[in-house]
């Protein structure tokens, strides 16, 4: 009996371990992708400040084609938010199902606490950078498109 309570508390490690990597995945893979972002817009800010190299017909396809790249980052960025939070989402209930035979459920008692307190999630705040950076990346284009 103690060696299979031995090797439940085992798995439930494990399982938790790999939650805390995919965590540390999406802290990384949003570091990264804001970093992107920044760099995209720091670029269409120094081409339309006429700092580059680049004749007047290349610089109008520049100023609407590197807002459009941001846009496809800001999708791509999006689509693995979402894989991240289904992906944690699945972990932790497998982990809340392992808690049942735990004498204590800190993960239960943490979302109890976390949903009496009426907090948005923070996957829903994270999302709504990339969605943030799509709504400046189609100003930038309309900006764009419409200078005469």
């Amino acid at each position: 009996m103690d060696e299979d309570r031995a090797r439940y508390n085992a798995l439930y490690d494990l399982l938790l371990a790999t939650a805390e990597k995919v965590s540390d995945r999406r802290a990384q893979a949003n570091t990264y992708l804001l970093s992107v972002n920044s760099a995209i817009v720091g670029l269409h800010g120094y081409l339309q400040e006429g700092k580059a190299s680049v004749g007047a017909g290349g610089k109008q396809v520049w100023l609407w084609a590197i807002p459009a790249a941001g846009i496809v980052v800001c999708f791509a960025w999006a689509t693995l938010l979402a894989s991240y939070r289904q992906l944690n989402r699945a972990k932790f209930s497998v982990l809340m199902e392992m808690e049942a035979e735990l004498p204590l459920k800190p993960f239960t008692r943490e979302r109890q606490i976390y949903k009496s307190a009426r907090r948005l999630p923070l996957s829903w705040i994270e999302s709504a950078v990339p969605w943030g950076f799509i709504l400046l990346y189609a100003a930038m284009i309309a900006a764009t498109l419409l200078k005469p």
